[in-house]
């Protein structure tokens, strides 16, 4: 049975838009740019990409789906990527005197700077090999803040927790002194195993950290050394991407910036989006207002349940799995003639956003190799609407901190 049908109007309502305003635009000399690539060696995980989602943004994961799949450790802990495994988008940063290269991956759904050091107690990694650890006795500048700790429920599953440094922390050509570094002594078991990923860097709108006592982010910390308050993602499918800071670079995009206010009263990059269509047979504009979390920390995308259900059963064959909440599959064979999904922003030009048919492909699924798990999914069971890497990747999305707004444009694609 098809899901009901929203009403179609021709007119956007409700969204506030402006076009780049000209002190963003061209490319800038300011600000700092850090590289980012996917980790090597980890295999595509839909199921723990799923429940790596449902974890962070959702209720948990229902009992049957732990025992079904086998996403409990040895300890009766849930046990699900630290982040998605097929985009975990890494970079370096140094941190300390003499400086010391972490891989930290680049999260704006998460408030914590913590990574793997000396202070880490390996449980199901005992003799390693590990990914590059912070080492603070090796650091001339690295203070331990006294009774100071932290403890954070990721998308692993379990928490995180351990004791918290202040230290040098090197970005480009910035250099943040007496900053909070959140030295982990426990993390869960398969953040042990990705020895390409040191930890986590949070870039939330205005989500604190979890250090008690309160201890400015750094994101907090970084603003004030940055020309513009702003900065950028572009991610690449299958290839190096790039964070900018303090500057944004127009020559990313492909067309104009459209910015959308962000809700003031959420500490997360939450926008309001509320007409959708795909190239399928009917190619219709859909009035559905809902508003997305925009997260480089969520492999998937998740729309409203009416959404995604109308897409998916436009692709034929599609199927859905009832061991995951009813998740869309769909023959492989067509993952290249997926229908292309687009939303259209405020604006005079009336500015269309494109997600790519085949970037909505995530991969077989692993009992059943002729069949596809979907990139996008349905947001039933979650408290929010996420726009994760799968959208991400096909666009150029910037992060204005003074204005309180995400501005979105299209990219040349590179990949296809």
């Amino acid at each position: 049975m098809r899901p009901p049908i929203i009403v179609f109007i021709s007119l956007l309502v409700g969204l506030t838009a402006a076009l780049v305003p000209p002190r963003l635009h061209g490319k800038s000399t300011s600000g700092f740019s850090l590289p980012v690539s996917k980790t090597q060696g980890s295999k595509r995980d839909f199921v723990r990409d799923w429940a790596a989602a449902r974890q962070k943004w959702g209720k948990g994961i229902p009992d049957d789906v732990l025992s079904t799949f086998s996403l409990l450790d040895d300890d009766g802990i849930v046990d699900v990527q630290p982040l998605g495994s097929d985009d975990i988008y890494i970079a370096d940063i140094q941190v300390g005197n003499p400086p010391q290269t972490l891989k930290i991956a680049i999260d704006t759904g998460s408030a914590d700077m913590w990574v793997q050091s000396s202070d880490t107690d390996y449980r199901a990694n005992i003799e390693g090999p590990w990914a590059p650890q912070y080492k603070p006795d090796a650091s001339n500048t690295s203070r331990r803040v006294d009774d100071a700790e932290w403890s954070v429920k990721y998308m692993d599953g379990t928490h995180a927790n351990g004791i918290v440094y202040l230290d040098t922390v090197r970005m480009g050509g910035i250099e943040l002194t007496d900053t909070a570094v959140q030295s982990a002594q426990i993390v869960a078991a398969r953040f042990e195993r990705e020895t390409e990923l040191s930890g986590i860097m949070g870039f939330a709108k205005s989500l604190p950290s979890n250090i008690e006592p309160p201890t400015p982010s750094l994101l907090d910390k970084l603003r004030p050394h940055l020309d513009a308050p702003v900065f950028s993602v572009d991610l690449r499918r299958n290839a190096t991407g790039t964070f900018d800071f303090g500057h944004v670079d127009t020559s990313r995009a492909s067309d104009n910036i459209t910015w959308l206010d962000a809700n003031p009263a959420s500490p997360h990059w939450d926008v309001t989006f509320d007409l959708t269509a795909w190239d399928g047979s009917r190619h219709v504009w859909w009035a559905h207002s809902f508003e997305a979390t925009i997260d480089t920390g969520t492999t998937l995308m998740f729309l409203p349940a009416s959404l995604a259900g109308m897409y998916w059963f436009e692709v034929p064959d599609m199927r859905v799995d009832p061991r995951l909440s009813n998740a869309f599959t769909f023959p492989c064979r067509l993952a290249e003639g997926l229908p292309d999904l687009m939303f259209k922003l405020p604006g005079e030009e009336g500015h269309v956003l494109t997600i790519p048919g085949p970037y909505l492909n995530y991969g077989p699924v692993d009992d059943d190799p002729e069949y596809c798990w979907g990139g996008m999914q349905s947001a039933e069971d979650l408290e929010v609407t996420i726009f994760g890497d799968v959208m991400l990747k096909a666009l150029f999305v910037v992060f204005d901190l003074e204005n309180n707004r995400v501005g979105f444009a299209n990219k040349d694609l590179d990949d296809e």
